[in-house]
């Protein structure tokens, strides 16, 4: 019975995103495509030393687990109810079998939303994909992180925001072996959300 409902969980998905439009959302693809559709792929840098800022929260899924980096202004900004500030970064590194094999990076600049179409950002947001070496990495297709993170909207288009408004910064630790675990990963598989997230790490995992 379980194998049934993920078989017609991940049908759903595919559908789904097939709806989204008539470019490539694979976010596996490597045939150059991805490049081509995010003319502005550069301009999201990695932050040099991002493992320095305030690690809020850790998700694990099967072998691979997320680790979520931001600045203390960011987080402080939130708890205030404010906006997240232009300049807002938050670097996702991803491990898996305990192995470092992605790096996202989602970046918020006031005016880029004006600057693009809506197939290149998520309002004021752009994203970046990097390798385990910190390599640019233009066989991710950056239009799967801005269908995913499109339902979040509300939350600033942030999937763990309600951790960055929980985190308590008088706690911050940069080490991984002290972050908070989030709760994101036990949220029921038929929120329509999650199973985008599930989807999109089973592709990655599929390299």
């Amino acid at each position: 019975m379980k194998k049934l409902i993920f078989l017609a969980l991940g049908l759903v998905i595919a559908f789904t995103f097939s709806a989204c439009g008539s470019n490539s959302n694979d976010m596996t693809n490597s045939t150059g495509s991805a490049e081509q559709s995010s003319p502005n792929r550069e301009v999201v840098k990695l932050p040099e030393n991002y493992d320095e800022g305030v690690l809020y929260t850790t998700v694990t899924r099967g072998n691979a687990k997320e680790y979520l980096y931001t600045s203390r202004e960011t987080i402080e900004a939130v708890k205030k109810g404010e906006p997240m500030p232009s300049g807002t970064v938050f670097t996702l590194e991803i491990y898996r079998d305990g192995e470092l094999s992605d790096i996202f990076v989602s970046e918020k600049r006031t005016g880029w939303n004006d600057q693009t179409s809506s197939d290149e950002s998520n309002g004021d947001w752009r994203y970046q994909a990097y390798t385990a070496d910190r390599e640019l990495n233009n066989e991710r297709d950056l239009a799967r992180c801005i269908s995913c993170h499109a339902t979040e909207e509300r939350d600033d288009f942030v999937y763990t925001y309600d951790e960055v408004k929980d985190f308590e910064l008088e706690d911050f630790t940069a080490s991984k072996d002290n972050a908070t675990e989030s709760q994101l990963d036990s949220i029921a598989l038929a929120d329509w959300e999650v199973a985008v997230i599930t989807d999109y790490l089973a592709n990655l995992s599929s390299d």
